[in-house]
């Protein structure tokens, strides 16, 4: 009885299933919550096991040094706090992340707060769903059935993101056999022989998929379920307001319906996820190592060469955005503050744009010349301005309502929930390195 009582209070308190926490009690000694991986597999949803732990198994990347976790932190509500991801070579993770002799990426690292139904993925949109099939800038296995599915094999592909260069030697001194290779299929072949290699993978596999013939779609449906499960969440006061019709306080009814009306934040964040599938210019000053050869990252034009998509990037999902900076596709903003002030006036943000938010290294290389700033605003989209000025207190009440879209599993949850105590393949963890807590 009392077991049942304090799962039903956590699940209340962290928003999550009570199959994720093992609630053990000793005599009088209050219970304790366990980490998924001290659950025996038969009490979880072998699923969910599976997907959890190959988010945090560092043996999906060619030298066994970074994980889906590493990048997409859960103690970080699923981002870094840096304005430009680390790739490959890179050393810790969340607070502690660091260059090493990794390479610094040209984008922000994306929040996982999507739904199964969104359309366009990466903020230039590069896999997407359109007219009903998948469409991915590298071939997907046979039996890939969502776009996030066919998300999972574009970074593990990917030399500066997970696989690494020809002639690399994993963690474990072994030759890393997925940098010698090309075709992304074969790349995830050789994935998913890492993976069967593994008994506990084989057993966790054949109880999540019982009867199936296993291959990588099998991976990355996995991982999508463990994602969805933890972070496809609706428990906001937005939620509560949305579904139930319980009051927003007075601030965030306020910011709500200036969202919705003259502010316009509606016109691009709209749906369920206060997102959207479209693409727009912000006019973000430029900086980073680019995509391109000309060292620009020009967003959306990389994947479709329209030039009326230079620099525009996808409009992102505004659900639990407080706690997911810094702020834009490429982590210019160091505050939401800041990133609601741009889209009032983009051209003045470019003018006055404080390099004191990035680190020195990055702000050494910004383009905030008069040339590169006619090349940005030649394509800047229309309608980003809202339909009249903004007051100081209407500002303020537009952040009271993007506090309403966080979560109350995101903001309750423990820097431990859901992260293994280990993974099958015997590598290192990701685990809450200290110092500052990152929810904001």
């Amino acid at each position: 009885m009392r077991q049942t009582l304090v799962a039903s209070l956590l699940t209340l308190l962290l928003g999550c299933d009570s199959r994720w926490v093992e609630i053990s009690t000793s005599g009088d000694a209050p219970p304790s919550i366990m980490t998924d991986a001290g659950s025996p597999v038969e009490a979880l949803n072998a699923e969910f096991r599976l997907g959890q732990a190959l988010f945090f198994d560092r043996v999906l990347s060619g030298n066994k040094n970074i994980a889906c976790a590493t990048c997409h932190v859960p103690f970080a509500s699923t981002t870094e706090t840096l304005p430009l991801s680390i790739g490959e070579g890179g050393t810790g993770t969340g607070p502690t992340r660091s260059i090493g002799d990794g390479v610094v990426l040209p984008r922000n690292t994306s929040g996982l707060f999507v739904s199964a139904s969104s359309s366009a993925l990466f903020w230039d949109g590069r896999v997407e769903t359109r007219g009903g099939a998948i469409v991915a800038p590298i071939a997907q296995p046979a039996g890939t059935a969502t776009a996030l599915e066919a998300l999972v094999l574009v970074p593990i592909h990917d030399r500066e993101e997970m696989r690494g260069q020809p002639g690399d030697r994993t963690l474990d001194g072994l030759p890393n056999e997925l940098a010698e290779l090309e075709d992304p299929i074969a790349v995830a072949q050789a994935v998913f022989a890492r993976v069967m290699g593994i008994p506990e993978y084989v057993d966790l596999l054949q109880r999540a998929y019982p009867g199936e013939v296993h291959g990588f779609q099998h991976i990355a449906r996995a991982i999508v379920h463990f994602q969805l499960e933890l972070w496809d969440r609706r428990d906001s006061a937005w939620d509560r307001f949305d579904l139930h019709g319980e009051p927003l306080d007075l601030e965030a009814d306020a910011g709500r319906r200036l969202f919705f009306g003259d502010a316009g934040c509606a016109r691009c964040h709209s749906g369920d996820d206060f997102g959207g599938d479209d693409f727009h210019n912000l006019g973000v000053p430029v900086f980073g190592p680019g995509k391109g050869d000309n060292g620009l990252d020009e967003g959306r034009f990389e994947v479709t060469g329209d030039v009326a998509d230079r620099f525009a990037f996808r409009t992102p999902p505004l659900r639990n955005t407080r706690l997911t900076g810094p702020w834009m596709h490429n982590g210019a903003y160091e505050t939401l503050e800041g990133a609601v002030r741009h889209h009032l006036d983009p051209s003045a943000a470019w003018d006055g744009y404080a390099l004191s938010q990035l680190p020195n290294s990055l702000a050494l290389g910004v383009r905030l010349d008069a040339e590169m700033k006619v090349e940005v605003f030649g394509t800047i989209a229309e309608d980003v301005r809202p339909s009249r000025p903004l007051s100081e207190r209407e500002i303020a009440q537009l952040l009271a309502f993007l506090r309403a879209l966080d979560g109350d599993s995101e903001l309750l949850r423990s820097p431990s929930t859901a992260v293994p105590l280990f993974v099958p393949s015997g590598l290192p963890v990701d685990v809450w390195p200290g110092g500052p807590h990152p929810f904001r």
